[in-house]
């Protein structure tokens, strides 16, 4: 018999997880817990409360109780790539036709950066930076949405003032290419964090559902020295979408191999 929240969210959780609790299906009352586990009214609700706070459940109210909430069973795969169409760039096709998600307009403002940008960007932590932040979406499907922060290197900003403005046709990244006169050098690395609730409320998230971070760096050289331009920081729901890429054979795992001389799991 389970007598914590913990224990009693475990249970649920695995009846969850092995489909024996499927979408929709309504999860026991705080009453039965309480018969079933001999627990206050407290420590059952502090069970449900741990399945909500995962996303895993959702209560209606009503009849209707706490169910278990339907997820999605696909992800939409994001495609890292940058390709380019009449508007400028863009990273993947399957966003081409992604637009300013209606009533939202690209928001610039001068704000101190936070530690992990200024490291890429080789700043100071809490360095005044201009950030060009914006809410982009599918038209078609209204959760289908990303949160995305462009924060700009102060010397790139001085040496081109209308990054901090209307930037025109093509973007910051066409301007920061005509200064150059050479191709801007992206990287991407990825990872997950936790929504804050302005993040929750504009990508519509439910509660308990992480964020795929997937942070951009745009290297040019000025003066023969490597700079980062700008870090475009972008965040969306990691329950509607993931990232695919192919593993590619490097050195010596390139084909034909050499047979394998040692036993990994020996000491």
């Amino acid at each position: 018999m389970a007598g914590t929240a913990e224990e009693i969210a475990a249970q649920l959780r695995e009846r969850i997880r092995t489909g024996k609790l499927g979408p929709g299906d309504r999860l026991p009352t705080m009453d039965a817990l309480v018969e079933a586990h001999g627990v206050s009214r407290q420590t059952a609700r502090q069970a449900l409360n741990l399945l909500k706070a995962e996303g895993l459940v959702e209560y209606r109210g009503g009849r209707s109780g706490t169910t278990v909430r339907k997820r999605p069973t696909e992800r939409l795969v994001r495609s890292r790539g940058m390709e380019r169409d009449n508007l400028g760039y863009y990273s993947g096709a399957n966003v081409q036709h992604w637009r300013l998600v209606p009533g939202t307009q690209t928001e610039v403002s001068t704000e101190p950066v936070p530690p992990d940008i200024a490291s890429l960007l080789g700043v100071p932590a809490g360095t005044p930076v201009v950030v060009r932040k914006r809410l982009n979406g599918d038209p078609g499907v209204q959760e289908y949405r990303q949160l995305t922060d462009s924060w700009l290197h102060p010397d790139v900003v001085e040496a081109l003032p209308v990054l901090a403005g209307k930037t025109g046709l093509g973007g910051i990244y066409d301007r920061i290419e005509e200064w150059t006169g050479q191709p801007i050098v992206w990287e991407e690395e990825i990872t997950a964090v936790t929504a804050n609730p302005a993040e929750v409320a504009a990508l519509l998230l439910p509660p308990g559902v992480p964020l795929l971070r997937v942070i951009r760096t745009s290297r040019i050289k000025v003066d023969k020295k490597p700079v980062v331009a700008e870090v475009n920081d972008i965040r969306m729901s990691a329950e509607l979408f993931s990232v695919r890429y192919p593993l590619t054979r490097q050195g010596d795992a390139k084909w034909p191999v050499k047979p394998a001389t040692a036993d990994f799991y020996k000491s």
